[in-house]
């Protein structure tokens, strides 16, 4: 059944059977992967998936429900165990739907080429990415996998409030994990990319390089004495620190009392060269939306400017609770999800010093572009941390040799308040990197 007809079906049943308020929220998606390694074909997979929720105020509590079904009784069955739902609520929800915005930014994250990759095409590309790293270098030994994928889908959200909001995606992305030998020691090395406009525009042969170089690039590793040094965290170990500092501006972490930053708004948390933007707006990046998981318009701000504290992310119920409004930052992990408060584009506004010129005015340091165990070595809640990490020496503006069997620690929001430079390499990450 058309999404449009099992709405209208749905809604007006609702009516006639006595609720107030309700809404739908439909996804639906396709994702096909192809893996190779020694120059066979080693998986080939489709994954589909589709469904509706639904809630809505019955006797002033906001019941829930879903299906993946979308035929003639998928309204009744909804509307059924939405009754249930809400009648098993001993307190009345305060739950409110947003009846819509006057404007939504308008993003171009659907490419009906990208959505109609072929198989044969994916399987040829994902060849060209093994080819490119097995004979970039004598010392690739194997390639651990090799993957390209193409993702497509769409999601709406509708409701009797007047909310109307749809979206539709599709993106292609190539991966390859490789391992380099020397006799004495192995490596391994990872790279991807991504697109969402023109599969022309990633270079597979390029992607099976640059995981090669990296490899390699870490063979001959040892490690050294312990101490204080000079760190630079290349971009990826840096999304990574990032990424455990972002789950303290979420304001279902402060809500929870899980953020060490309560209570802190307006004041001064890292240097002043560190900015911390929220850009759901950005073009062509997997996380950009005009809306959120609550049918909110998004917006690009600034989380922390000039190392002050400047807001929180929301959503509808954490706003309410913090006397604010929403930031568009309701997560919805498809239909079957709950609402919670998710990032879309985060990043650190990028300095001018690229990566060469950092590395060149570092006497002796330390370049960590690998850090392991992320999960257990960081808690989220004090920002301390301790991780395995992989990296190179530097002596006198020069990459010296590579170490390994080193453990940085520190505390996120100390490094946060000591950072030096900010590099000017942003790169926004996919889903798959």
């Amino acid at each position: 059944m058309d999404i449009s007809k099992l709405q209208e079906r749905l809604f007006d049943k609702g009516k006639q059977i006595g609720f107030g308020d309700m809404e739908i929220y439909y996804s639906s998606g396709r994702s096909t992967a192809v893996k190779v390694w020694n120059k066979e074909i080693r998986g080939y997979e489709i994954r589909e998936q589709s469904g509706v929720s639904f809630r809505g105020l019955y006797n002033n509590k906001m019941g829930y429900s879903y299906t993946e079904k979308l035929d003639d009784k998928s309204a009744d069955f909804l509307l059924d165990e939405a009754i249930k739902n809400a009648k098993s609520l001993e307190i009345n929800g305060v739950e409110e739907l947003f009846g819509g915005a006057d404007h939504y930014e308008k993003l171009d994250n659907y490419s009906e080429a990208l959505a109609e990759l072929s198989t044969e095409a994916m399987i040829r590309w994902a060849f060209e990415m093994e080819n490119a790293a097995l004979e970039s270098d004598s010392r690739i030994k194997r390639v651990i996998e090799c993957v390209v994928s193409n993702t497509c889908g769409e999601t709406a959200i509708i409701n009797t409030r007047g909310l109307n909001c749809r979206s539709k995606y599709a993106d292609a992305a190539g991966g390859i994990y490789v391992m380099a030998g020397d006799g004495k020691q192995t490596a391994t090395g990872f790279e991807s990319d991504f697109t969402l406009q023109d599969v022309s525009k990633l270079n597979f042969k390029e992607i099976g390089e640059k995981a090669a170089r990296e490899a390699v690039s870490k063979l001959g590793a040892s490690s050294i004495e312990s101490g204080n040094y000079p760190v630079i965290f290349r971009y990826d170990t840096a999304t990574q620190l990032l990424g455990a500092f972002v789950s303290s501006l979420s304001g279902e972490a402060v809500e929870k009392g899980f953020s060490k930053l309560e209570g802190r708004l307006g004041e001064q948390i890292a240097g002043i060269n560190v900015t911390i933007i929220e850009d759901p707006l950005m073009k062509n990046v997997p996380g950009s939306a005009a809306f959120d998981g609550e049918g909110y318009p998004t917006r690009r701000f600034e989380l922390v400017k000039e190392g002050r504290l400047m807001t929180f992310m929301h959503n509808s119920k954490t706003a309410r609770k913090a006397g604010t409004l929403s930031t568009g930052n309701a997560r919805k992990g498809g239909y079957r999800g709950t609402v919670n408060v998710g990032p879309h584009n985060i990043y650190l506004k990028p300095g001018s010093l690229p990566l060469e010129a950092m590395i060149e005015k570092t006497q002796k340091g330390i370049l960590i572009v690998e850090l392991q165990g992320a999960n257990a070595g960081i808690n989220f809640v004090s920002g301390n941390f301790s991780l395995y990490a992989i990296g190179h020496l530097i002596d006198d503006g020069k990459l010296v040799h590579p170490v390994d069997q080193i453990t940085v620690s520190g505390n996120i929001f100390e490094i946060l308040s000591d950072i030096e430079e900010i590099g000017g390499d942003l790169r926004i990450r996919g889903a798959e990197q």
